[in-house]
């Protein structure tokens, strides 16, 4: 009875393997970025390496040093042959599951590479789909060496980090390689990438200039298809039909002075799409709250209220034209006639991108502005008119 005891305590011990195949946190590399650009038929792959011990900040400790970054380099003809090259000269296992942003070079969405890049994540179980998408027109491996403020990691920039900015200034809205796939395959929505550029000469540390990561415009993309490059400075009129937007500046000027500073939050719109004579037309409607940073003239509340519903139709009509001009459907106006008649939007969507806007598209565009704080000080008051 007791050899029977022993060989029921033992045989577990006998047939399990124990962890064999465990990888030690010490003996493994972690790639917490990827930058991907292809030219004259080779891909080429840059991993972002970070320190972990230098994410971390314990309270009051100031780092003497930046924190190291490692950005490697591989080479081949496809996507595997270049990480495979990386996989040569890494001193330890690479890790992919921490890769938090994934960056797009512009050559590699005018070769229509896109796609092939997507199909090999989506089978990489590693690499995860709510990593940051960013496109560049600058050297890939500057970007992945960016760093931030006051020595910190550059998991605390916007390559790694972009919520944190856009909740102070809601200009370009980051999004995830998950979202952008969801869009790229909707046949009446048009997706676009946000476009990373380093800025030289707005900070400097002990009077030597820092190198900074910046939001510069968006590449748009959709289903294999390179539509262009939209500057930052014409998508003003983005963030007022965008529905994450949490706060934005709107500056009023007359006869090219400044009047006032104002600062929005959380717009609110609706678009109703219409056919007529096979030709599609949208009215859209704004609502916003706002409140009152800077004021520079003497002028009544409801004079303020219609200088900022008259700019606020100007930029949403303005960045409407300019993408017009590229063939790009930046509101997608033609989605909401999709979802509310895509018979209609069958009928008159022409082209492998579905475009059914037209030069008188955009029709009447309501805003309606509501300033909650007024500041310090009152405003004008007005002069009524005595009948």
């Amino acid at each position: 009875m007791k050899t029977y005891k022993y060989i029921v305590v033992l045989l577990p011990l006998i047939i399990l393997t124990g962890c064999w195949s465990k990888y030690e946190v010490q003996n493994m590399n972690y790639t917490t970025a990827v930058g991907i650009d292809y030219a004259e038929g080779q891909y080429t792959i840059y991993a972002q390496l970070l320190d972990f011990s230098t994410v971390a900040k314990l309270e009051g400790q100031q780092k003497a040093e930046q924190p190291p970054v490692w950005v490697g380099k591989g080479q081949g003809s496809s996507f595997t042959e270049a990480a495979n090259d990386l996989y040569s000269t890494s001193q330890q296992r690479l890790n992919w599951g921490q890769v938090s942003a994934i960056l797009f070079s512009e050559r590699l969405m005018k070769e229509r590479k896109v796609g092939e890049v997507l199909e090999l994540i989506n089978r990489y179980r590693e690499i995860r789909y709510l990593a940051w998408l960013f496109s560049t027109r600058d050297p890939l491996d500057e970007i992945l060496m960016a760093t931030s403020f006051f020595r910190l990691s550059p998991k605390a920039s916007i390559l790694h980090n972009p919520e944190q900015n856009y909740r102070q200034h809601s200009i370009l809205a980051p999004i995830r390689l998950q979202q952008f796939v969801l869009d790229s395959n909707e046949k009446a929505k048009s997706s676009y990438i946000p476009e990373l550029s380093i800025r030289k000469d707005q900070w400097k540390e002990n009077q030597k200039p820092r190198e900074l990561l910046r939001f510069s415009g968006i590449q748009v993309y959709d289903q294999e298809h390179y539509y262009a490059r939209m500057d930052i400075q014409d998508l003003s009129g983005l963030p007022w039909l965008n529905k994450h937007t949490i706060r934005l500046p709107l500056d009023l000027f007359s006869d090219k002075k400044l009047i006032a500073v104002l600062v929005a939050e959380k717009p609110k719109y609706d678009i109703t799409p219409s056919v007529k004579y096979d030709k599609a037309y949208f009215d859209i409607s704004v609502s916003v709250k706002a409140g009152v940073n800077e004021l520079h003239a003497d002028v009544t509340e409801q004079e303020l209220t219609q200088m900022a519903q008259k700019e606020i139709e100007r930029q949403i009509r303005k960045t409407f034209q300019t993408a017009l001009e590229k063939n790009i459907d930046i509101y997608n106006l033609g989605e909401s006639l999709f979802r509310k008649n895509p018979h209609e939007w069958k009928r008159i969507a022409s082209g492998k991108q579905h475009f059914v806007l037209n030069e008188d598209s955009l029709q009447a565009i309501s805003v309606n502005m509501d300033i909650v704080y007024p500041g310090r000080y009152k405003f004008k008051k007005e002069i009524l008119a005595v009948p």
